[in-house]
């Protein structure tokens, strides 16, 4: 009866997890790709996108990742992002096809935050995240409001 109860506990939970990182569809926001400024060394490196969604893991990144991203209309996006810093530093940028910052935070510990930024129609985002010899994670998630 208490493996029951324990498998029964697992499955909720596990639910939550995939329910927190599960793929959105948004009408008016079209995602491209993970894009390396230069080729990760980091042999442990691990990422997955999704239509609404990045994230990566690793030990030790130095350099600079993006998600590009475009709109069909004006809209409001929700940013959820969850940061894990075992080491150094992870800085994570938002900006448009002009480098014009939306959002800009720098990380050396965990965080699980979100936030808001305005998008234009027919303008590129770049979701960047710049690893400073750090290990750790992140996930980042873009909602239509």
């Amino acid at each position: 009866m208490q493996k029951f109860l324990l498998l029964i506990a697992f499955l909720i939970l596990s639910s939550f997890s995939l329910f927190a990182q599960s793929d959105v569809k948004n009408v008016h926001i079209e995602a491209h790709g993970t894009h390396f400024t230069q080729p990760v060394k980091d042999k442990k490196w691990r990422n997955e996108n999704g239509r609404s969604f990045t994230k990566a893991k690793y030990t030790e990144y130095d350099g600079e990742t993006y998600v590009k991203i475009n709109t069909s209309k004006d809209v409001i996006v929700v940013l959820k992002y969850e940061i894990k810093v075992g080491k150094g530093e992870l800085e994570m940028v938002v900006a448009d096809s002009q480098d014009k910052v939306l959002f800009q935070k720098t990380f050396s510990e965990d965080v699980k935050n979100e936030t808001e930024v305005s998008f234009q129609k027919d303008q590129e985002y770049r979701i960047k995240f710049i690893g400073k010899q750090t290990g750790g994670s992140y996930f980042c998630q873009w909602i239509e409001k």
